[in-house]
């Protein structure tokens, strides 16, 4: 009896064990397929935590299987698998612990923490996709740089003090989609006409340190864009303050080896001020195919179209009393433009054991024409080029080498345009200017990197160089100019504790003259006009506690810029150059994270940004008026940025406090801006359903109706006996409500 008990029982364990099976899956970074470790996942109830390659298992019984992932450093998910095939698991960062951030400042990913130069990641982008965020609003909310917002359609991007002398537009920063430059021949950038939708992670590399995205002074901006989405299908529909309505679908989808990406957004505001319509329509495809292994190809196209009027500065009087009032100029012509702007891309990527390429052709255009108050512009561009990134690996030494160029054809006209007396519907047009030029950028590159036990140590060395020859047909001359090769070398070195990296560089870094900063007040050109050039000097620290309790990033860092450009302006819409004197950028950023509470069913979180600027004019003598030790204009005193967030289940809901210092306005440092902070609150809802999720978001911003200057026109000037207008007016209260459904 005992012997048959045995038999019995043998036969039934034999069963148990033959049902029960391994699973084994592997989570990664969602952008670049980077292995997560320590990532804690929940299966049917019990905990399991990836290794250093990111791989875990389990054993099941019964399909199917509910896995979650409810990390507090990832963004929620939730996997119900029902068959024994898992495969990647791809996660993104909720930027929390900072150390753990992946970016790609060479030609391949790695941590933030073994990174030798200032980049911060824009944080909670998942999150920000819910309320269909402005992208300038997420850029104002890094620390170093600030942006002066004018609308949808105007805005300046200053990074460490860099392109704030820029009238209105976002200058000497470089920008990137992907591989592909996003600044046009004379280094001016638009990233406002991307929406976030299309977006899996931007990176801020700020000052002179990226050799691979070249030696600006201002550093860059880098969009990485998505190559599908977690469902096949979403749909969002986003209402908000001042009528305004966001609209987008998307469809992607994944076959083999085969991604594929459609996005469509579409935005149309009525806006706070008058005068200050805004009709937005855009078109983003991608596609994306691993031929094998070694080799993936990349096309992407877009095409934005813009119709929006232009409700221009304010001047103190109306910025205080009427603030969105349009100025009357502006107003009383409906002054606005209308542009289309278009962008392809085709890269090629290989990557072996020894070397690793990327190679990208590009082709962009642009299509614009303004009704102004001084007269119609009409412009166009196209432009095309190449940049070639390759890296070979020999053991403990990284060789990587680089080149970019560009070339751009403009043309514009500006035109008298008046009603006809007799037919008031047709116009007649005199022309005023015309030009055609012809705008080109060189760029090579060559870095070493050195891997030790733990530390990194670069050395870079960039080659610039622009030429610009242009047709002045309505004066029938032809003008060049060219600078000479401008060489940018970088030296870092990035050391690794056990819970802290300390890195230091010396970068060199430049930034070129447009064209009307080329010219003397004849209209003829200046040669001895120079490019910005400058030296920075930098010491960052980067680092958690042991229990990840807090996460913190801290950079002092001190640039000194010569040569410094000054745009005087001679007429409404004329500017000249001069090379006025020196500028000193010394500064403080500090990012600091923490939880607040981490439990299995709620997680609360603090992340807080700092700036602190100390920038001066070091020599500055402008038309004999010496400036010399005001401080920079355009630039606030210091930037904060502070959020509480709170998760709970399936709720997110999120308060932040914005505070922004007082902005010289003039180089004399006679009048400045006031400091303000605002408020914002917002709290979404996810519903998980059998085939679908919907996710509901609302919020309100500038919580108690604070009136604030959002941008500021610098040194600005009055014309006609009427009172210089300084002031771009913040939105008041202002609310939303969206509706996102996946499938």
């Amino acid at each position: 009896m005992r012997f048959i008990s045995k038999i019995i029982f043998f036969i039934f364990f034999s069963q148990a064990l033959i049902a029960q099976k391994l699973i084994t899956g592997k989570v990664v970074d969602k952008i670049y397929l980077h292995p997560l470790d320590s990532v804690e996942i929940s299966i049917n109830g019990k905990t399991y935590f990836s290794d250093a390659n990111g791989q875990f298992s389990f054993i099941y019984n019964e399909l199917p299987v509910e896995l979650i992932i409810n990390d507090y450093r990832y963004f929620y998910k939730k996997l119900n698998l029902i068959n024994s095939e898992i495969g990647e698991i791809k996660l993104t960062n909720r930027g929390l612990v900072l150390d753990e951030l992946i970016v790609k400042t060479d030609l391949f990913s790695k941590k933030l923490k073994n990174v030798s130069l200032a980049t911060s990641i824009l944080d909670d982008i998942e999150f920000r996709k819910n309320e269909g965020e402005f992208l300038i609003n997420s850029l104002n909310q890094v620390n170093g740089v600030y942006s002066h917002s004018a609308g949808y359609n105007t805005n300046r991007i200053t990074i460490r003090g860099m392109g704030s002398r820029s009238p209105y537009s976002t200058n000497k920063i470089k920008a990137y989609l992907n591989n592909i430059p996003l600044s046009n021949g004379v280094g001016e950038t638009t990233i406002e006409d991307f929406g976030i939708e299309i977006l899996d992670q931007i990176e801020i590399n700020k000052g002179p340190n990226s050799s691979i995205y070249g030696s600006g002074l201002g550093g860059n901006i880098v969009l990485k864009t998505s190559k599908n989405f977690e469902k096949t299908v979403n749909i969002k529909s986003i209402f908000k303050s001042f009528n305004t309505y966001q609209n987008s679908i998307s469809v992607s989808k994944k076959i083999n080896r085969l991604n594929l990406l459609l996005n469509y957004e579409k935005i149309k505001s009525d806006g706070y001020r008058d005068n200050n319509t805004y009709d937005n329509n855009r078109v983003f495809a991608s596609v994306n195919y691993e031929i094998n292994d070694y080799y993936v190809v990349d096309f992407i196209y877009f095409i934005n179209l813009t119709d929006a009027l232009i409700p221009s500065s304010l001047s103190q009087e109306n910025f205080i009393n009427n603030p969105s009032s349009a100025a009357f100029s502006w107003k009383n012509v409906e002054g606005g433009e209308g542009y289309n702007r278009s962008l392809t891309g085709l890269t090629f990527n290989s990557k072996k054991d020894k070397y690793s390429s990327t190679t990208t052709f590009f082709l962009k255009t642009f299509n614009n024409e303004e009704d102004r108050p001084f007269n119609h512009l009409k412009e166009f561009s196209d432009s095309f080029g190449v940049r070639h990134i390759g890296k070979f690996s020999l053991n403990s030494l990284d060789l990587s080498y680089g080149l970019e160029y560009s070339g751009e054809n403009y043309k514009f006209s500006t035109w008298d345009e008046f009603p006809d007396h007799v037919d008031l519907y047709t116009f007649n047009q005199s022309l005023i200017s015309q030009q055609t030029q012809d705008r080109k950028n060189y760029n090579f590159f060559l870095q070493v990197d050195k891997s030790f036990k733990n530390s990194f140590l670069t050395f870079g060395i960039g080659s610039n160089k622009i030429n610009y020859e242009w047709i002045d047909e309505t004066e029938s001359s032809s003008l060049s100019y060219n600078t000479k090769t401008i060489i940018s070398p970088r030296l870092s070195y990035n050391h690794n504790l056990d819970n802290i990296s300390i890195f230091g560089n010396i970068s060199h870094g430049f930034s070129s003259p447009n064209i009307d900063e080329t010219l003397d007040e004849n209209g003829l050109v200046n040669p001895d006009i120079k490019p910005e050039t400058g030296w920075n000097y930098e010491l960052g620290f980067i680092g958690t506690t042991n229990t990840n309790t807090l996460s913190y990033s801290i950079n002092l860092y001190y640039m000194d810029i010569k040569n410094l450009l000054v745009a005087q302006r001679t007429d409404f819409d004329t500017f000249t150059g001069v090379n006025a004197g020196r500028t000193s950028h010394p500064g403080l950023e500090a990012t600091i994270n923490f939880p607040l509470l981490r439990s299995q069913n709620v997680n609360i979180t603090s992340s807080n940004n700092f700036s602190k600027y100390w920038y001066v004019f070091k020599d500055f003598n402008n038309n004999d008026i010496d400036y010399s030790q005001n401080k920079l204009t355009g630039v606030p005193t210091h930037t904060s940025n502070s959020k509480v967030k709170i998760d709970f289940k399936n709720y997110v809901a999120q308060i932040s406090l914005q505070n922004i210092g007082k902005i010289p306005m003039n180089d004399s440092n006679e009048l400045f801006s006031d400091a303000y902070s605002v408020i914002n609150f917002k709290i979404s809802k996810l519903f998980s359903f059998k085939n679908f999720d919907v996710n509901i978001s609302s919020g309100i911003n500038n919580l108690f109706d604070k009136k604030y200057a959002s941008g500021i026109v610098i040194n600005a000037r009055g014309f006609g006996g009427m009172d210089p207008r300084y002031y771009y007016p913040g939105l008041p209260r202002n609310y939303f409500i969206s509706l996102n459904l996946s499938i």
